[in-house]
């Protein structure tokens, strides 16, 4: 696919032990009784959507055939647009990452320890969903009696250090692209962090923390008002910085709801991005500058951890990843099922659409059960 996860992907923290700020978010709940602490609702929400919206893409070829009528060709339009649900993960990673990191010292140790739990949290989910993946190449070659077409050993290799693209390999599943981005951002903000609160220490000022970020971020523009541009024989290759506006649209965000960045700079940094958007017409702007605005009128409101907090969106949100990692290989399988057994009108299209969705949903439900919860509480024991 050429634009989806990540996922995000990232668990919502706990927001207990938040510092006080100016603005009175409602980042210090108190305990309730018999819970640990109360979730970013709205967060787990969000993500719930993106996830519902990458897997239309894949399973777009459900649509195409001879003859397709108005609903089918509508799908197909409406399907570009789930391609963005990977901004929404990108955005929600760098607020969740700013929130879940304000209170630590990156000092070379704590990068270390940091990046181990984020490899806690969302390796063995995706090593799982390679292995999946690697199943259904078996299935297909037994099923249409042509070569299984499974990976070698270096290019799986690259893939369980997050190098494939890095490497040239290219995906094995085209979901896969949105992790490597993810974990290069996760490195290189921790770094970037603990190079910030170095000159924050250094200069006794605490507001050249979130102003090192912002001017990050202008120069991060760069990619998507055209000034910088990959060269055409990287178009292969996924690399981080045309996707770290988007990701630093969300940190920004939370560090001005905490009262660490200004909100007049905030204001100018949004109010830059639709005017980009505006300018451009780029959809990954929209949804970078849409999202953090969401985020940032929820916080305002006192609303990040009531909005969206029907469990049916908190169930979607929860499982957010297990959905991305599971669904390519079944929307695939339903399709070549479908070419097989459904003839090719609309109504077969949106019933195998369904199908797609229940078959991820339920796949999804079995990672997050019995691998992805099993890390997440691995990661807060390390954290502890």
């Amino acid at each position: 696919m050429s634009s989806p996860t990540t996922l995000p992907l990232l668990e919502t923290p706990s927001p207990a032990d938040s510092s006080p700020s100016p603005v009175r978010l409602e980042a210090e709940p108190s305990r309730e009784a018999g819970t640990s602490a109360r979730r970013m609702t709205l967060v787990d929400g969000l993500r719930g959507f993106a996830a519902l919206a990458v897997v239309l893409p894949h399973a777009v070829g459900l649509f195409t055939f001879a003859g397709a009528g108005a609903l089918s060709e509508w799908m197909v339009r409406l399907a570009h647009f789930g391609h963005r649900g990977v901004e929404v993960f990108f955005v929600l990673s760098g607020f969740v990452i700013a929130f879940s990191l304000r209170r630590t010292h990156l000092s070379p140790r704590g990068i270390g320890q940091f990046i181990l739990r984020r490899s806690l949290r969302l390796d063995p989910p995706y090593w799982v969903a390679i292995a999946w993946f690697c199943g259904f190449l078996l299935l297909r070659g037994v099923m249409t009696g042509k070569p299984a077409g499974l990976p070698s050993v270096p290019h799986l290799l690259s893939h369980l250090l997050y190098l494939q693209d890095l490497a040239g390999y290219g995906q094995l599943n085209v979901a896969f692209w949105t992790l490597c981005i993810e974990f290069q951002f996760y490195l290189a903000f921790a770094v970037l962090l603990g190079l910030a609160q170095a000159l924050s220490r250094w200069s006794g000022r605490e507001a050249v923390l979130p102003l090192f970020f912002a001017g990050l971020f202008v120069l991060s523009l760069a990619w998507p008002t055209g000034l910088l541009q990959m060269r055409s024989h990287e178009t292969h290759v996924i690399y981080l910085p045309p996707h770290v506006f988007v990701f630093l649209a969300g940190a920004l965000t939370w560090w001005t709801l905490e009262g660490r960045l200004p909100r007049a700079v905030w204001y100018t940094l949004v109010i830059g991005l639709w005017a980009l958007f505006a300018w451009k017409l780029d959809s990954r702007v929209f949804v970078a500058a849409a999202t953090s605005s969401l985020l940032y009128v929820a916080g305002r409101s006192h609303r990040l951890y009531s909005w969206l907090a029907a469990r049916p969106f908190q169930y979607l949100g929860r499982t957010s990843y297990s959905i991305y990692l599971v669904h390519v290989p079944l929307c695939l399988l339903l399709l070549s099922v479908k070419v097989r057994v459904a003839p090719p009108s609309d109504l077969a299209a949106l019933a195998f659409l369904g199908a797609v969705y229940a078959a991820s949903i339920a796949a999804a439900h079995v990672l997050y059960t019995w691998v992805e919860a099993p890390c997440l509480e691995w990661t807060k024991r390390l954290k502890r």
